[in-house]
């Protein structure tokens, strides 16, 4: 069931799924160049490397609350994403950092009134090459089941692609969206679907939706997580949260055909293999897939896992505390090999770190967020071409309202 060549196969862009431009063309086959609090007793935190965090933006409430989602960057380093908010003086955002800007000079593209539930806060937005940025927004729409908007540069009210209803064509879009050389979009619903247990969907430039998988929520899986993963042959990889083994259900790794057949890639146990994957998925040149496992109770502190083609998984890496608790976003890597990514908590304050992880898995974190400079990031991270990372925390800062950071070689 896998592709006959595994090595040039899972499309690498996905070593930095949110790089902006290239994102228009995922399914082209190509090779890009540019390479999601416990008060626990922790002891022999890793040493950090020496590296400069800098705090870009922080979020006041009336320019966005809470980032939750994973930043896009463009060819010429301006920085895009979503913010937010739940209620009154918060609010729901979509922002740009541009470089031109002196720092802290964000400026609103879009600004929503929340209505009690954070608005755009786990959807991760997608630019194509005319500047049009696409976002999934999980209760929009006139029946509050999830819409998918289109914002033109000079658009000031975004344009709505399609609606959902919360039957069968989906419910609640909480992901980010891919698109394919034609402009169609494919993302996935947590909920609805003919079994209630969400879907895979594509949408065409001019707004008709078709369902390509409804999940049962038993051994195929249930309540995907994580933006959608493409193969240079149509397919789809991807992620749910539930599902799997029917006794435990702790998620699943599956593969879609473009015809909508499934293949289960991996069922989770609950154990040393993690559960509930819920961060996007990225593959190296080899085929070979990475994610991440939050903490679970009978479990870990977090796991970074390797699926290989074959479909042997295993941990990377798995998180103690002081390193990092509760990664949440999935990882990237760099042109070398070296994984990055956050924890959601655990490192010197329990405010969450920025980590990295070599070729022979030894981490090391890179920074460890105190509060000011950012807390508790839940989305993952981005590289410009110079090899910086960036990011958001869902708390701290001036505010306590989040922060988009820059963190420097």
């Amino acid at each position: 069931m896998h592709s006959r060549n595994p090595a040039t196969d899972l499309i690498t862009s996905s070593l930095n799924v949110a790089s902006g431009d290239e994102l228009s063309g995922m399914l082209q086959g190509l090779l890009f160049t540019i390479v999601i609090l416990l008060g626990l007793s922790w002891a022999g935190a890793c040493p950090a490397a020496a590296q400069t965090e800098s705090v870009l933006h922080s979020f006041n409430g009336n320019d966005g609350a809470y980032p939750f989602s994973r930043l896009t960057i463009d060819s010429q380093g301006n920085l895009y994403g979503t913010s937010g908010g739940t209620l009154p003086p918060t609010f729901g955002t979509i922002f740009e950092l541009s470089r031109s800007n002196p720092i802290g000079n964000l400026l609103v593209l879009l600004r929503r009134t929340p209505t009690g539930i954070c608005d755009f806060c786990v959807d991760n937005l997608l630019r194509d090459a005319q500047g049009n940025l696409y976002v999934s927004d999980a209760i929009g729409g006139p029946f509050g089941n999830g819409a998918v908007y289109k914002l033109t540069p000079a658009g000031l009210m975004p344009i709505v692609l399609y609606s959902f209803t919360g039957d069968a064509d989906g419910k609640y879009p909480n992901n980010g969206l891919i698109s394919d050389e034609q402009g169609n979009l494919y993302g996935t619903t947590g909920m609805g679907g003919a079994f209630g247990q969400g879907v895979v969907f594509k949408i065409t430039p001019a707004g008709v939706e078709t369902v390509l998988c409804s999940f049962t929520g038993g051994a195929d899986g249930g309540e995907p997580w994580g933006r959608l993963l493409p193969d240079s042959q149509g397919n789809l990889y991807g992620a749910t949260y539930v599902g799997g083994d029917l006794e435990l259900s702790f998620g699943v790794l599956f593969k879609l055909s473009p015809s909508g057949v499934e293949t289960v890639l991996h069922s989770f146990t609950g154990g040393s293999d993690g559960g509930h994957p819920n961060g996007d998925l990225i593959a190296d040149t080899d085929g070979n897939l990475y994610g991440t496992t939050p903490a679970i109770p009978r479990s870990t502190h977090g796991t970074v896992f390797k699926l290989t083609q074959q479909g042997a998984l295993s941990e990377v890496h798995t998180f103690l505390g002081p390193d990092g608790f509760s990664p949440r976003s999935g990882v990237i890597m760099d042109a070398v090999g070296n994984l990055y990514g956050t924890t959601y908590s655990g490192g010197s304050s329990n405010d969450g770190v920025v980590y990295k992880i070599n070729a022979n898995g030894t981490e090391t974190v890179l920074h460890s967020f105190s509060g000011n400079d950012g807390s508790l990031p839940v989305g993952g991270l981005v590289f410009d071409t110079a090899g910086n990372l960036y990011g958001t925390t869902a708390y701290g800062g001036t505010s306590n309202n989040g922060v988009v950071f820059k963190l420097t070689p």
